[in-house]
Parts: C-alpha cells; sequence; structure tokens
C-alpha cells in the first residue's frame, strides 16, 4: 500500500463518526449511491477499481464501465476515495478542487464522478560505448522535493537493469525527475585480507544523470504528464576510476572494522575493500571522480552492559575528493570533534511553570545530505549553574544548524562565537576548537492571524510568513475553506507575508528562492506578545513567473 493511501484510509473512520453525526439519519431509510469512476486523461472509465465510503465496510469494485453502487445507505454526507493500482488518487496527488473534499449527500439524484490519474513510466536501455547492453546498474528517479523549507532530492523510483540492459520505473506522479545511473552491485563490499603492492590504470563506470553528465546540477530534467511514456536510451561511457589507500587506528582487534565509502546521496560506491586486519591497512579501487565520505568503523568490548560485556560501535569519518590514487589517508576512531550546546531559559515570570524547556539541535552538513549530528538540550537558568549538553563526534565540514524548541515559546537567540547561526552556517575546521553553541529561549512572542482572500472572496491557500532578516524562522501554513489561520509564539521582527494556491514546495529558508514571491507580499512587524491580523490576496501564478 502507497504512504499516500494509508494516510486517506487511516482518516475514514473519523470521517464516518462526522457523517454519522452531520446526517439526519432515520432507520428505516435506506438509499443508494450511484457513480462512476474515470480516467483524469482521457476520461474513459476505470474497471476494477476499488471505492471505498466512510462507513467501515463499505467498499465496491466498479463494473466494466467504471460503475459503482452502494446500496441500504443510511441518509447523511459521504466521502468516496478510490483505488487501483497503476492509478493515483486526486487526494495522493493533493488536486483537492478548491480545498473542497467529494463528498455527496444521501439521498440524491447526482453521480458521483470520482477521477483516478494514471502513473506515468520512464523506460529504456543502457548500452556500452560499442553498443552491448549493461546489466545490474541501479537506475533511479529522482525529483527535488522540499522539507522544511530545505530543498532535497528525494529518490521517486529504482531498479536495475536488466541482462538485455533494458530498466522500467513506473508509479511516478506527474513531475519534473532526474534519472540518474549507479555502478553495479552498490552497497557491497569484502575483505581479501591481502594489500596488493602494485599499481595499475583501471576503468569503470562512475554515477551518470541523464542524458550523460556527472552530476545533478548539469543534468537535464524529464517532465512527465500524467499517463506519460518517456523512452531513454543511454550510452554509459567507462572512466577512469582510483584507488584510495590509509589506515585505520584505534580498532578493537576482537571487534573487526568496516571501511565504506559513500557519495553525497549516501549511496556505497565501493565493491572491494582490501584490508589488513592486523595493521588496519586498507586499500579501496574502483573509485570514480567525485566528492566521498570516507567512514571506519569497529565494535569494542564494553562491562557497563546489564547483560555484561556488550559491543558498542566506534566510528571515524573523513571526507575526500577524489580526483586521481589518494594514499596515506587516516582514520583514528574515536576521535571526533565535540561540540558543546548550552540553553538559557529567558522566560518571564508569569510563564515559569518549572519545567525546563527542551531544544532539539540538529547540525546538518552542507556537504553530505545524508550526515547530519544532534542532541536534545535541556535549558538552564539565565544566570548561574548551567546544564549542558554535548553533540560529540562531529566531523569537519559546514553545517547549517537547525533548533527545535519543545515546548510553547521560540528560539530568540544562537550563537557560536561570532557566529550568528539563526542567519549563518557553522563552520567546523579540523583541530580548530569550536565554540559552544549558545541558545536563548522566550516565551513573549507574537501571534498573526491571516485572512486570505481571491476575487475579494475567502479562499483556501498555503500561507508564508516569511523573515528576510531570519529566514530559517520563516515558515508555511495551510488556511482554511474560510480563508483563515492563525499562528503563536512568533519572534517579534518584520515579516512578509503572502499566499499561493501550492506553497508546499516552496524553499521558504532560501532567500534567494523567495526573492521573487515579495513584490505583493504584506509587510508585517510584530512586538512581543503582540496580536496583529491581516489581509493578503492569493497570489496568481504569472505575478512571480520569471
Amino acid at each position: 500500500m502507497r504512504p499516500g493511501i494509508a494516510i486517506v484510509c487511516a482518516s475514514l473512520l473519523w470521517l464516518g463518526f462526522a457523517a454519522a453525526a452531520m446526517g439526519q439519519q432515520t432507520e428505516a431509510d435506506e438509499f443508494e449511491l450511484r457513480g462512476r469512476v474515470i480516467n483524469s486523461v482521457t476520461g474513459e472509465p476505470v474497471s476494477a477499481a476499488l471505492v471505498q465510503l466512510t462507513t467501515a465496510g463499505n467498499a465496491e469494485f466498479t463494473g466494466a464501465d467504471g460503475s459503482f453502487v452502494f446500496s441500504k445507505l443510511p441518509r447523511g454526507r459521504y466521502f468516496a476515495f478510490p483505488t487501483k493500482p497503476g492509478y493515483f488518487s486526486e487526494q495522493e496527488i493533493g488536486r483537492w478542487n478548491g480545498g473542497q473534499n467529494p463528498m455527496i449527500e444521501v439521498p440524491s439524484d447526482a453521480k458521483m464522478v470520482l477521477k483516478l490519474i494514471p502513473e506515468a513510466i520512464i523506460y529504456g536501455e543502457l548500452k556500452n560505448e560499442i553498443g552491448e547492453p549493461i546489466d545490474g546498474i541501479t537506475v533511479r528517479a529522482q525529483s527535488w522535493q522540499t522539507q522544511g523549507g530545505r530543498r532535497q532530492l528525494q529518490v521517486a523510483g529504482a531498479t536495475l537493469t536488466d541482462d538485455e540492459g533494458k530498466f522500467r520505473i513506473a508509479e511516478l506522479r506527474p513531475g519534473n525527475y532526474l534519472l540518474a545511473f549507479l555502478p553495479a552491485k552498490q552497497g557491497g563490499w569484502s575483505t581479501t585480507g591481502k594489500l596488493s603492492r602494485g599499481k595499475q590504470v583501471a576503468q569503470g563506470y562512475g554515477t551518470q544523470f541523464y542524458p550523460g553528465v556527472p552530476d545533478a546540477s548539469s543534468a537535464t530534467g524529464i517532465k512527465l504528464m500524467a499517463g506519460a511514456k518517456f523512452h531513454v536510451t543511454q550510452i554509459l561511457s567507462r572512466e577512469r576510476v582510483y584507488e584510495i589507500a590509509g589506515v585505520v587506528r584505534g580498532a578493537d582487534p576482537a571487534g573487526g572494522i568496516n571501511v565504506s565509502v559513500e557519495d553525497a546521496a549516501g549511496e556505497t560506491m565501493q565493491r572491494t575493500v582490501r584490508l589488513d586486519t592486523k595493521s588496519g591497512e586498507f586499500q579501496i579501487p574502483g573509485i570514480p571522480t567525485g566528492t566521498y565520505l570516507l567512514t571506519a568503523t569497529s565494535f569494542e568490548q564494553n562491562q557497563n552492559g546489564p547483560q555484561g560485556y556488550v559491543m558498542v560501535p566506534s566510528r571515524a569519518t573523513l571526507p575526500i575528493h577524489v580526483t586521481s590514487d589518494l594514499s596515506g589517508l587516516v582514520l583514528t576512531l574515536g576521535q571526533g570533534i565535540s561540540v558543546g550546546v548550552r540553553v538559557n531559559d529567558d522566560v518571564s515570570a508569569e510563564g515559569t511553570d518549572n519545567a525546563p524547556r527542551v531544544v532539539t539541535v540538529q547540525l546538518i552538513s552542507k556537504e553530505f545530505s545524508q550526515l547530519s549530528f544532534g542532541a536534545q538540550v535541556p535549558s538552564g537558568p539565565a544566570e548561574g549553574e548551567q546544564t549542558a549538553s554535548r553533540i560529540g563526534d562531529v566531523l569537519p565540514g559546514t553545517y547549517t544548524v537547525e533548533a527545535l524548541l519543545n515546548h510553547p515559546g521560540y528560539i530568540a537567540s544562537m550563537r557560536s562565537g561570532g557566529t550568528d547561526l539563526l542567519r549563518d552556517e557553522l563552520t567546523i575546521a579540523q583541530g580548530a576548537a569550536v565554540a559552544p553553541i549558545e541558545i536563548t529561549v522566550r516565551d513573549d512572542g507574537a501571534q498573526l492571524s491571516v485572512t486570505t482572500v481571491e476575487n475579494g472572496q475567502p479562499a483556501a491557500a498555503g500561507v508564508v510568513i516569511y523573515s528576510q532578516e531570519y529566514p530559517r524562522r520563516s515558515l508555511v501554513m495551510q488556511s482554511n475553506e474560510s480563508g483563515t489561520v492563525s499562528m503563536g509564539g512568533l519572534a517579534p521582527g518584520q515579516y512578509q507575508v503572502f499566499a499561493l494556491k501550492e506553497a508546499e514546495d516552496l524553499e521558504f529558508h532560501n532567500s534567494a528562492a523567495m526573492e521573487k514571491y515579495l513584490g505583493h507580499a504584506s509587510a508585517v512587524t510584530l512586538h512581543p506578545g503582540e496580536e496583529k491580523s491581516v489581509q493578503v490576496e492569493v497570489e496568481k501564478p504569472e505575478e512571480h513567473e520569471q
């Protein structure tokens, strides 16, 4: 079952209770509900689709003409949800008609028309330079998704090429995709126990993107409409691959050693690891040009476990950029950088409830999207003894620091030495001391109520509350059918407020991405403890197209 179906199905029981409460029912009254399920692209009927009603146990399959009928229904309002493999419902895609749920009153002379959106498919074949098929290559369809205001490349579907070099990725929603081709046998590794003393030039396949480029930034997007089938014939060219070599220090001989290489998307690159378990020396051949994360893991015996001895993992990680053979790399286990974190509780006397605020702090790598470090930190008093925590084993690099307050209030400030972490990244250098992260929380936030209108009438929309001074304080909310939404606990300051029909994919933490929307935004200044209201017109797409 797809995640979207699970979410909608979980809400059906609640809607059933709502329908029962709203309808003026008489037990003797029994009615029929008739309708059809059609293909949203062609308008043709969809047979063998399962249609579920809000009431438990009410489900029917459509006939050859796409029709369905429910008999002996009590009077009330009903919500129908269609599903069929190879299709998406409008609810899954998020295409609500002006925010209205597809509900119908029973009894009714009208027939319900439900639409299913056909899947899109990318298929094709991979060949080498002389036209021979390549099997065992991972083909991955990816799309840019925005989570928490940050744009990330997410996997939408993946498969392996067969012995004829053919592949097929189905169940794709309408949208824009990048197609990636990854070397065979991703994720596996083995040790030979014997190091190679001679070097020889080697060639292999590196990660490539359609139509034959080395990275996502230069790839050509594939735009898929509902029901589209896109054919690709891709030629993969062999390239120079390199060997990386070094030593792992500090490993427990009884715990073994695992050495791995991951790319920026978290894919494991190595096929073979040559490792001398006694000396900790390793060699990894066949690595293409690129930026990677080299990680060594060992397990140490610890007597403090409830069952006596337990095996505790010890890791060391090193970012590397491969353009030639690398040797002399050193991975020292258990010597990562430690970053102190302290939360100061600067709340008003009226707001004190003797419960410490807990802040979840995350350091998210700018170079490797899969890499993050974090901790939950309780607050201490603004003066006197502090409760501090540490985030351990942090790698050198550049990080976005995000903090979530698990309590009413807001993050008033977040600094590391002279760096304002609400605005700038935290850079951690190898061997350099890192100033502790100091976070101050307050509870005198403002409340903002927003009304969204379209052509003078209330309309549901996505509301963006954007801070130019501190983009990480920005947020997106959804107004209801009456066009209203309210948010409390906002940090005092200046904001730009605007509304869009679809705002869930906005990079609202990215100042460059938000610039084109601000021409029609309403400026709002919020003071501590203030309650303010603003009305904004829902922007039309052409108002911010470039």
